[in-house]
Formats: C-alpha cells, structure tokens, sequence
C-alpha cells in the first residue's frame, strides 16, 4: 500500500535536490503491486527510538527523528522508497529476514535488477542492512549501513554478527558515520571477515553523532544518492 505523506513534508525535501534535477518517486509500507524495472528502489530501516516513543517526543540530546522528513527526501531525490514505521520492539535477525529480505526477493522477482536496489539502514535499522546483506546473495545489491555498526554498550550485537555471520555477506556496501558518535563507528571489520563484500566508508564530521541521522541532512543524503545512483549491473 502506497503511504501518503504530508505535502509540507515533501516540499521541504526536495529542496535538497533542487540543484540536479530529477524525477520524485513515491513512498510504500511495502513493495508496491506495479513495478518499473528501470527505478531505483531503497528500502529504508529507521533506528529502535520509534520502537519506544513516538514520533512527537523528542530525544533528551538528538531532538526530533524527522523520519516522514527523510523518507520524503529520498523519495525526492527519485528513489521509490519502501519503509515501514516500527512502533513495537523488533527482533532485528527476525525482521531482516522475514521482512526486508523478502522484499528485495520480491522486487528481483519482478524485474528489477539488484544494482537498481539499496537497503538502507540507521542504527538498529543499520544491523538489520548487515544481516541482509549475508542472505540475499546478491553480489550487486546496494547495501548503506548509517551508524550502525556498534560499539561501546553496543558492541556485543555487534561482535556478535562479525562471528557468526559476516564471513556471509556479499555486495556493494557504503558505510557512513560521524565521527563523534559514541556508540557507533567502522564497518571495516566486515570488509575484512567478507571477500565477497565491496566496501566503501565516509566519515563525517558534522560532530553531532547519531543525531546526525535523525533528520535528513544534505551531507549524508546527497553521499547515499549519489553512491547508490551509481551502481552498474
């Protein structure tokens, strides 16, 4: 089913992109019954904070996640955007599989070719972009982890999939942090556990951590455009 979001929403999103012209895409819960093989199509995961408050309530240091706001700025820099807002406590091997993984079967299925496909991720959303990652074996799927690989507290999930699974995964993967994030950092372990992984990583310095995701600043979005417009079957 398509998702209607709120016009001021878009229109403050494609301000981002008004400097390259392109045609806006549309924004689905799931993958949409009509298909155009030559689109391109992201797959965004949010972050746990929805998972827990609502969208209304700002976090104590990060303030507002803008996720209508940045599933809008996707969308308008021409991707047909598939996102489901998560309200309830999501088993991350679970809803990579069971979800997300079907939805890139389903779009392969229907024509599209995996280097027109991107799974995106913010950080829970972000270990959920790994674990797909070692099961689509897609050597041309377009993988984004933003912020998602853990450390600190985090570090044991983490930990966790660089022994058990990333020896698995296959793809072109881009991952994207700032650099005074606290609980996040570098993907570079999963490179060296994967032959079969193509890697590339940007550090930012916007210095605002894992707030840097929350809303959709042009640093970031205009790298993922850009970097996934690239791709090449």
């Amino acid at each position: 089913m398509t998702r209607i979001f709120q016009s001021l929403a878009a229109a403050a999103a494609l301000a981002f992109f008004m400097t390259t012209p392109v045609s806006a895409g549309g924004i689905h819960t799931d993958v949409p019954r009509s298909i155009n093989p030559d689109a391109r199509y992201l797959i965004y995961m949010h972050g746990a904070r929805p998972e827990n408050f609502p969208l209304s309530e700002p976090h104590p240091t990060r303030g507002l996640f803008e996720y209508d706001k940045i599933i809008a700025a996707f969308a308008a820099g021409g991707f047909e955007v598939i996102s489901e807002l998560r309200t309830e406590k999501t088993n991350p091997r679970r809803y990579a599989r069971t979800r997300t993984l079907e939805q890139v079967k389903a779009l392969i299925t229907m024509g599209v070719p995996a280097h027109h496909i991107t799974v995106a991720g913010f950080s829970k959303g972000g270990l959920m972009s790994l674990i797909v990652a070692t099961q689509a074996k897609q050597p041309k799927l377009n993988i984004v982890n933003m912020a998602g690989c853990g450390k600190g507290q985090f570090r044991n999930a983490y930990e966790n999939f660089l022994a058990n699974d990333a020896s698995k995964m296959s793809g072109r993967m881009l991952s994207i942090y700032d650099s005074q994030d606290k609980i996040s950092g570098s993907c570079k372990e999963t490179k060296a556990k994967s032959a079969q992984l193509v890697f590339e990583e940007t550090v930012l310095e916007v210095g605002a951590g894992q707030a840097t995701f929350y809303t959709p600043k042009k640093v970031w979005m205009e790298k993922i455009t850009a970097w996934a417009n690239a791709a090449k079957g």
